[in-house]
């Protein structure tokens, strides 16, 4: 709160100082020349004091920040300030050198660093960062070992900000692998728990990734509402991240309502505070928002360029989820361009991806994809098989909406097709 207001103060001080000097050489303005000295003198303290409360924040004493994670949601980090004064020292070398790995985009280095960290003195908040790279390098089974000791680890401590943490880590672990219903279940309650520890930043991020759960299981009415309160809060704590995060989740319920126009509005408004933060996986996020926007224009060309723009940020922060997803959506784009065979291509190879990181989430849509390419080529019983494959992993996850609908309308119709040959 105090730093936005120092600094319009010192801009404004600036001005009125310019105005005084430039004022003071008229002849009819003669006798405001004695205040240039003190508005002159004012204006330095000022800028003095607000440098000098940069640079205290430099060592920020805060235990939690946030971090973009995969698909648009929100991870959790612990800071050094978050582990007591006697492991500080003896963790400094591991968990310092998986700080400076995570910021650099380093996450496989990041998660050796944390794993021996925690092999030298367990700690949940070293599991917490260790979860959240290995959510990042799809590494689920672990993250979610390392996540559920973490929790056990919480119960004896008086402040529940990392047991709060971790639940909204085990959030989105769940979200990745497309158990929705459990993410629900664990955001709700990190916000509890949060909103106890009156962490206000820390609510919104949950909430913003509860927006995006809700959107996935087609739950519009619950994805506004949970919208509506994070923006709420992230206005009253300032979070840049979870600002953008918030426009880039209003921009994907804009897109799943044909509300284009205004998506793509919300998607440059993401993409400005992104650049600023100079955060890879969020620029990565809304260039296939993006992508999906001109997707459902048919502009054909422009979402191929967002997609391909997605899939090089992908690689360069090491979002093997991220990378996955950007290929269906470019096989999407061949798909609508009727070069089926390649998009079957890229399909096949994204369902691998999502196969080898266990996202149940990922691999039910991108069978469906592969239904509709088989259907076309007219691999009528391939086609069915995929499909039936894709409903099996949708009913395991509780998903519902307009992709489980257009599953089975396309079941029934190469059903149909199939009696009639």
């Amino acid at each position: 709160m105090v730093q936005p207001a120092l600094l319009r103060l010192c801009v404004a001080l600036s001005i009125a100082t310019v105005l005084v000097l430039l004022l003071a050489s008229v002849p009819v303005f003669t006798w405001i020349a004695p205040s240039r000295s003190i508005f002159l003198i004012v204006s330095i303290v000022c800028w003095g004091i607000l440098f000098v409360f940069y640079s205290l924040r430099q060592d920020d004493p805060r235990k939690i920040v946030s971090a973009q994670g995969p698909g648009g949601d929100i991870l959790q980090i612990a800071t050094h300030h978050a582990l007591p004064k006697r492991l500080r020292k003896e963790k400094e070398d591991s968990f310092s050198l998986g700080e400076n790995q995570f910021r650099n985009g380093d996450y496989h280095g990041a998660a050796e660093s944390f794993l021996r960290a925690l092999e030298e003195s367990f700690h949940p908040a070293t599991a917490l960062n260790a979860g959240a790279v290995l959510i990042l390098i799809a590494d689920f089974e672990r993250a979610r070992s390392v996540l559920s000791d973490g929790l056990i680890r919480t119960h004896h401590f008086t402040s529940h900000l990392l047991e709060a943490a971790l639940h909204a880590e085990s959030g989105v672990l769940e979200a990745r692998m497309g158990n929705m219903q459990e993410a629900l279940e664990a955001y709700e309650k990190a916000a509890d728990l949060f909103q106890r520890e009156g962490d206000g930043r820390g609510r919104g991020d949950v909430l913003l990734n509860a927006a995006n759960a809700s959107i996935h299981r087609g739950d519009w009415q619950r994805a506004r509402k949970m919208l509506v309160e994070a923006m709420r809060a992230h206005r009253r704590n300032g979070g840049r991240l979870g600002r953008a995060n918030a426009q880039a989740c209003r921009a994907y319920i804009q897109i799943e309502c044909d509300e284009l126009d205004e998506a793509l509005l919300t998607i440059e408004r993401a993409t400005e505070i992104y650049q600023q933060a100079r955060n890879t996986a969020g620029l990565s996020h809304v260039s296939i928002l993006r992508g999906n926007a001109h997707f459902k224009r048919f502009e054909l060309e422009e979402a191929l360029e967002a997609y391909e723009a997605s899939s090089v940020l992908c690689k360069q922060s090491g979002d093997l989820l991220g990378e996955a997803s950007a290929k269906v959506n470019v096989g999407n784009v061949h798909f609508k361009q009727d070069d089926v065979a390649a998009a079957l291509l890229d399909y096949e190879g994204a369902l691998e991806v999502h196969k080898y990181a266990g996202n149940i989430l990922g691999q039910a849509r991108t069978l469906s994809n592969i239904g509709s390419a088989l259907s076309r080529l007219r691999r009528i019983e391939e086609a069915i098989e995929a499909l039936e494959s894709a409903r099996i992993l949708y009913d395991r996850i509780g998903a519902r909406g307009r992709m489980v609908d257009v599953v089975d309308r396309l079941i029934e119709r190469l059903k149909n097709r199939q009696r009639k040959a």
